[in-house]
């Protein structure tokens, strides 16, 4: 069912431009990383907040207000290069169990983040489902990273 997508992404010109260079794969990769570098790093302030630590001269609502910037443009970065590596090694990825994984635990983290934990970072102060919500946040967030690390692999 999802062969025929896989195998279209495999052959778009730009797949094979990738593909046929010497660099643009690593550069790629490079922006990726660091685009997943600065989204990690933005949750990880929001969601130390959430569980009480750090920064406790600001409100929860401004550490995640002043964060999310950053943490849109980590996304923009890790989802604009995951994309392009994606089409260089779409009929790779098909055949990888980490990458869908990783692409269930991208959208889990992404609707959680945008959705309930959005909802919690408006309060003052930390709450009990706020600590909740950060350990899982942080579970998933380093699922995705993980995960795709793992694609390299099997």
């Amino acid at each position: 069912m999802l062969l025929p997508f896989f195998t279209w992404a495999d052959h778009l010109w730009i797949a094979e431009f990738i593909r046929d260079s010497t660099w643009i794969f690593a550069l790629l990769e490079v922006f990726h990383l660091f685009g997943l570098t600065l989204l990690l790093g933005m949750l990880v302030v929001v969601n130390l907040r959430l569980f009480g630590f750090g920064l406790k001269r600001q409100t929860l609502a401004e550490v995640a207000s002043d964060a999310l910037p950053w943490t849109v443009l980590g996304m923009t970065v890790s989802i604009s290069s995951g994309l392009l590596l994606f089409v260089s090694e779409a009929l790779k990825c098909y055949d990888s169990q980490p990458f869908f994984l990783k692409m269930g635990l991208l959208f889990t983290a992404l609707l959680f983040t945008f959705t309930f934990q959005r909802r919690m970072t408006k309060a003052e102060q930390p709450t009990g489902w706020g600590r909740f919500a950060a350990c899982f946040s942080l579970t998933l967030w380093f699922g995705v990273g993980l995960a795709g690390r793992a694609i390299a692999f099997f």
